[in-house]
């Protein structure tokens, strides 16, 4: 383990939080696998790295942006870090985070007083949050069809 790798990870770590498996691969670009992960045990026996307290982080941010559950879980499997949904729905509660309260702010954007097809635009809304990171049962239990009419 060079200074050099060394001084790089605290560098990326200054600018941000990263998943183990981010940081590894980011070191591992530019100074080999042996290298980064050697690097890479040492932050994280030294506290540096915390996959737990970043996926905490990542999970309250995306969730105050307006994603879903599915979504944050999706992209929290891509960084290399598991989250079961029901985890991320009690980050939700802990931190007062209504996802009900998106869900209807996101269907006024597809709510139209004079739509040639009011049930084309639910769908079109139903479509848009389920891309968004949400269930389409828990949407379709808080935005109804008659809403649209």
């Amino acid at each position: 383990m060079s200074k050099v790798s060394t001084s790089y990870g605290y560098k990326l770590l200054s600018m941000r939080d990263y998943f183990s498996k981010e940081f590894l691969h980011k070191l591992e670009k530019k100074f080999g696998y042996t290298e980064a992960y050697q690097v890479t045990e040492a932050f994280l026996s030294s506290g540096y790295l915390d996959d737990k307290k970043t996926s905490h982080n990542y999970i309250r941010q995306k969730l105050s942006a307006g994603y879903g559950p599915y979504y944050i879980s999706n992209k929290l499997y891509e960084k290399g870090c598991q989250t079961d949904i029901s985890e991320i729905e009690q980050i939700a509660i802990e931190e007062n985070i209504n996802m009900a309260d998106f869900i209807h702010k996101y269907s006024l954007r597809y709510k139209h007083e004079n739509s040639q097809d009011p049930y084309k635009d639910y769908i079109k809304c139903i479509n848009f949050l389920k891309n968004r990171g949400y269930a389409p049962s828990f949407v379709m239990n808080i935005i109804k069809k008659e809403d649209f009419l």
